[in-house]
């Protein structure tokens, strides 16, 4: 079984460095949800699925600080799809030296009246292929 993954390559920004001259904690993140768009672009599911599946669990270590200029691969794959949930796993490196590792678990959730749903199956497959 394979879980669909992207990777993409950017520079850690001035606007994303905290007083200690190295990325602020929360920045990871955004580069985190910016591979996470591209890759429901890249399996054909719609931009508005980010409304609908809450983060339920994150989890990241850093282990490199990263400077402003710096190029930044991060990766990120679904490693598990459930019911209504899909595990996310992640890295950032810089140079080949891993920078940050992590994991995160979403619900599908369309309805804030309703809750958690189970994910289409067509939206499973594109997630997540036997």
């Amino acid at each position: 079984m394979a879980g669909a993954k992207v990777e993409l390559l950017r520079y850690l920004e001035w606007a994303e460095t905290d007083a200690a001259g190295h990325q602020h904690y929360t920045s990871a993140f955004r580069w985190v949800e910016e591979c996470e768009a591209a890759l429901y672009r890249s399996v054909g599911l719609p931009s508005t699925l980010f409304g609908q599946i809450p983060r339920v669990k994150v989890q990241m270590e850093y282990m490199r600080r990263i400077f402003f200029g710096e190029q930044i691969k991060t990766n990120l794959e679904v490693v598990r799809i459930g019911n209504s949930s899909a595990e996310f796993s992640f890295t950032a490196s810089v140079n080949g030296e891993m920078a940050a590792v992590g994991n995160y678990i979403i619900v599908y959730s369309p309805s804030k009246a309703d809750g958690a749903k189970r994910w289409p199956d067509d939206w499973r497959a594109k997630l997540f292929t036997k």
